[in-house]
């Protein structure tokens, strides 16, 4: 593996402008920005850093109740679709059709991305410094590889992962390869924990070190892989350190959005805006990029 003598020091700067949401004069409000209660749906891949952030939030404004329901995204997506649920946080924003689709049900979306985070690749410890090429993945994961035999294990067969390897690397062709899915993020780490030849596929909050304060450490029981990606100008196996991941030099990177139908100040929009002001904070120690704040990224070159 390459050595990459740049490092980045990142610094959190003055907060973006924000989406103001506008109430809806004949909506009966049963909450506010602050108190009541509320249940959101949220990918099952942010439930470390959003349980957090949810923590932080309601120690902070102790009237407000959130119950939150972790599932695989395009669960997350159908509810919201179609029950009462008002916020829901996930890895894309919604389609044309399913826009259109809120709109025969009598209900807008608002969206914004509010930070951007990494799709990671997990070995054993087995594999002390584990590295892939793109191309070698995507063969892996069509199951023509003329390599040592892995076995790719995902969190979920409906998980927003398993959309993005789809869509991003394979470009739309079916995994076919040796794959199976867990049930949790939790379970695919455990798994490959004690499998050498396994390789998960979880986001980066998953295997984030939140006691440590610098961007370089992992979960310890397993080792995080570097990436290579497709493109010409690939110039190392990186891993999905903060900057990395910012900059988009790590080749898997994703957006975390709310989506929220919410027609009034409620306490969806109350936790929104704390997600995108203070909580830039708390996604910034789980090794996600922020992206409501201006971020400063300093080089330094270490021999």
């Amino acid at each position: 593996m390459k050595k990459n003598n740049k490092k980045y020091r990142i610094l959190l700067l003055a907060m973006l402008p924000f989406l103001f949401f506008i109430s809806c004069e004949n909506e009966k409000v049963l909450d506010n920005q602050t108190s009541g209660s509320i249940k959101v749906l949220i990918d099952e891949t942010y439930k470390p850093v959003m349980e957090q952030q949810i923590k932080i939030f309601t120690s902070r404004y102790p009237d407000a109740k959130i119950l939150a329901e972790y599932k695989p995204e395009a669960e997350c997506i159908k509810i919201f679709l179609e029950d009462s649920t008002r916020v829901v946080f996930v890895t894309r924003d919604l389609t044309n059709e399913e826009k259109a689709y809120g709109e025969s049900k009598k209900f807008i979306t608002k969206s914004m991305p509010m930070a951007r985070d990494a799709v990671a690749f997990i070995t054993s410890k087995e594999n002390s410094n584990p590295v892939f090429k793109i191309a070698d993945l995507r063969k892996i994961l069509l199951g023509d590889s003329s390599q040592k035999k892995y076995q790719i294990v995902f969190d979920n067969q409906s998980s927003s992962t398993v959309r993005y390897i789809t869509d991003s690397i394979l470009k739309g062709k079916k995994i076919t390869g040796n794959v199976f899915a867990t049930k949790t993020s939790e379970e695919v780490i455990s798994y490959v924990s004690k499998n050498k030849n396994a390789i998960g596929i979880v986001g980066v909050s998953w295997v984030a070190d939140y006691s440590d304060s610098t961007t370089e450490t992992f979960l310890s029981k397993i080792n995080v892989a570097g990436i290579w990606g497709d493109t010409d100008s690939s110039m190392d196996y990186i891993k999905p350190y903060q900057a990395y991941i910012g900059l988009k030099e790590y080749p898997c990177t994703r957006n975390l959005y709310f989506i929220s139908k919410e027609t009034w100040t409620g306490l969806g929009t109350g936790l929104v805006n704390y997600l995108c002001k203070d909580g830039q904070l708390v996604f910034k120690q789980a090794k996600m990029f922020p992206l409501r704040v201006n971020v400063l990224l300093r080089e330094a070159n270490v021999h």
